[in-house]
């Protein structure tokens, strides 16, 4: 691993810095190790179903299964291909506001790159981090091909358990990630480590499931075929929820089908 990248990391329980040993990190304060696997650190570790319930673990857990068998064709969805170009560039736009490029971003839930992509094109080092092994295996290729991977850092990890230092990232941004969170308790515990990791003025860009007119029809809460829980936000759920942690400067509907909620992290 770089030392720019092993800087960036810190253990998801102890948030405290990490020595690099061979093809494993350890953490020094609570002795865990963490594999590397085809170069990607791997965070999610066994001791992560102790810090949840144990309906919250069993969704994670069906998720996991889930994107890992969806990765070989999931850039193939007809209504990715679709909504990717259009939510790309609302989301680029909103996550740079006034400004033009970033040191480091962090997509948080960003499965096989669809995203990330375009938010390389904005950053020096770009992060992404997911459940799902096998989607970043598949990011990692995309971004082998795009000759990006020199700059590029994937994380496998828990949203709720960031493997990452206090005030680290310029921008963070996260793709209809949040509503596949299993909890109320869970989902709030995403937003404030999104707000740990960062800096102080650093910008974010956090999308959403609406739930909408157009969107009622497919329930409110449910399970997506494969496994995956989903939850939809009415507006003052998602305000609600992004508000407690971080200050919302604009939200934004993505053709009525996601909220898009901006803003700057408070000095």
């Amino acid at each position: 691993m770089k030392d720019w990248q092993i800087e960036l990391l810190a253990c998801p329980f102890e948030h405290e810095p990490l020595d690099f040993e061979g093809e494993q990190l350890f953490c020094p304060k609570c002795k865990r190790n963490f594999p590397i696997v085809g170069g990607i650190p791997s965070f999610v570790v066994s001791d992560l179903a102790q810090a949840h319930n144990e309906q919250e673990w069993q969704w994670k857990q069906s998720e996991m299964r889930a994107r890992n068998q969806q990765a070989v064709f999931y850039d193939r969805l007809l209504g990715l291909i679709f909504l990717t170009p259009f939510e790309a560039q609302m989301t680029v736009n909103a996550l740079l506001g006034d400004r033009k490029k970033f040191a480091n971003l962090i997509e948080i839930g960003c499965g096989t790159g669809r995203m990330l992509q375009h938010f390389a094109k904005h950053s020096e080092f770009v992060i992404g981090a997911d459940l799902s092994l096998e989607s970043l295996n598949r990011c990692r290729k995309r971004f082998e091909n795009l000759g990006l991977w020199e700059r590029t850092l994937l994380v496998h990890a828990d949203a709720s358990f960031l493997p990452f230092r206090n005030e680290s990232f310029d921008a963070v941004a996260s793709c209809q990630m949040i509503e596949h969170v299993p909890s109320d308790r869970m989902r709030q515990r995403v937003v404030s480590e999104i707000a740990r990791i960062l800096k102080p003025k650093g910008r974010f860009a956090i999308s959403g499931y609406h739930y909408s007119a157009l969107t009622k029809w497919f329930g409110k809460e449910g399970v997506h075929k494969g496994g995956i829980y989903f939850f939809r936000f009415t507006r003052e759920e998602f305000l609600k929820l992004i508000g407690q942690n971080l200050k919302v400067e604009r939200l934004q509907t993505i053709f009525g089908y996601a909220w898009l909620a901006s803003g700057v992290k408070g000095s």
